[in-house]
């Protein structure tokens, strides 16, 4: 057998387990291989995302280089998916400096990436930037630049994209909905919300999901329109989910609508039953990169490494904050406990 039809052979029997979920059976395989090509390594840095191994992806990557091969289109598109959950914003921006020295052009794939990065990781500007650079940009990149500046807070900018979306042909789509709807909700857009929503079905031909809903009553909760709110939950198509019970019932709480917030104690308790029981949430992870190097913290676990060191940080932070934040109002004054 040649040495290409062997490198064929063991890049099929890798991605394989890959795409099985078994990137354990796949690692040693992939070690033993005489000759790796640039399919067989994005193989091990996708599966490891695909998985939840996030560290090991732009470590991959690293090596990847290191042996003298070629990173191609999807070897890059991993690495940054891994970087935008990690919030490893320096080696994403390594990575996006790489494309550029290498004159690789920014397709579908690889701009939506770079763009995701840029978002989850608080550089707007950068995302835009990238966006601008692609040529050919479909649904999924515009949905994936109006998500990200929704979720940071740059809602007014989410929805002039929106229009230009459609000014230049391209149809929204579920996800999009879900997004600009979000960015309504948080601007307190009680007209241009529901004529969105409403335009879903009448325009484009997309039945409303229960997320779609959830993003209306939060909204019209939030402005304080609670009957229009009840109304939305009552006739919905869908079974409204916790997120759209929830929806409605932080705003009643918010504008003091006591009958309501007493009928969710029947919700509360469901969660103690499930407490009892041992029915236990999965718990939270944050990370953050800190001179090039990402940190996990879980919620609820005190055994991490130099945890003392970080909550005497911590501290001498709220310290600081109390000292130099000359504010009267103290039910504002952000305290760690």
């Amino acid at each position: 057998m040649g040495v290409n039809q062997d490198v064929i052979t063991w890049t099929a029997l890798i991605n394989g387990y890959v795409k099985c979920g078994e990137v354990g059976v796949a690692q040693p395989l992939f070690d033993q291989m005489p000759e790796k090509n640039a399919v067989s390594w994005s193989a091990m840095i996708t599966g490891h995302v695909q998985v939840g191994l996030l560290r090991e992806a732009p470590e991959l990557f690293n090596e990847m280089q290191v042996s003298g091969v070629r990173p191609n289109h999807a070897a890059i598109v991993g690495a940054l998916t891994a970087c935008a959950f990690l919030g490893a914003l320096d080696q994403g921006m390594w990575m996006h400096a790489y494309v550029d020295r290498n004159g690789m052009e920014l397709d579908k794939l690889l701009g939506t990436a770079l763009i995701d990065m840029y978002t989850k990781c608080g550089c707007i500007e950068m995302a835009c930037c990238a966006f601008n650079e692609m040529k050919n940009r479909d649904v999924s990149v515009f949905t994936s630049l109006i998500s990200g500046l929704a979720n940071r807070g740059k809602s007014a900018r989410a929805l002039e994209l929106f229009v230009m979306m459609q000014n230049e042909g391209v149809v929204p789509n579920e996800v999009t909905f879900i997004c600009i709807l979000s960015a309504c909700s948080r601007m307190g857009l009680v007209d241009e919300g529901p004529r969105i929503f409403s335009n879903m079905s009448k325009v484009y031909g997309i039945e409303p999901w229960v997320q779609h809903c959830g993003c209306l009553v939060d909204l019209l909760g939030r402005a304080g329109m609670l009957d229009d709110a009840k109304k939305l939950v009552r006739e919905m198509p869908l079974e409204p989910d916790s997120y759209v019970l929830g929806a409605l019932f932080n705003a009643c709480r918010m504008h003091g609508d006591v009958e309501l917030v007493n009928e969710w104690e029947g919700v509360v308790k469901v969660r103690e039953e499930m407490e009892d029981k041992k029915v236990r949430k999965v718990p939270g992870c944050s990370l953050i990169e800190v001179d090039g190097q990402v940190c996990e913290f879980v919620a609820g676990d005190w055994c991490q490494v130099h945890m003392e060191e970080a909550m005497l940080f911590l501290l001498g932070i709220d310290n600081h904050l109390r000292f130099t934040w000359e504010d009267d109002d103290n039910d504002k004054l952000l305290t760690i406990e």
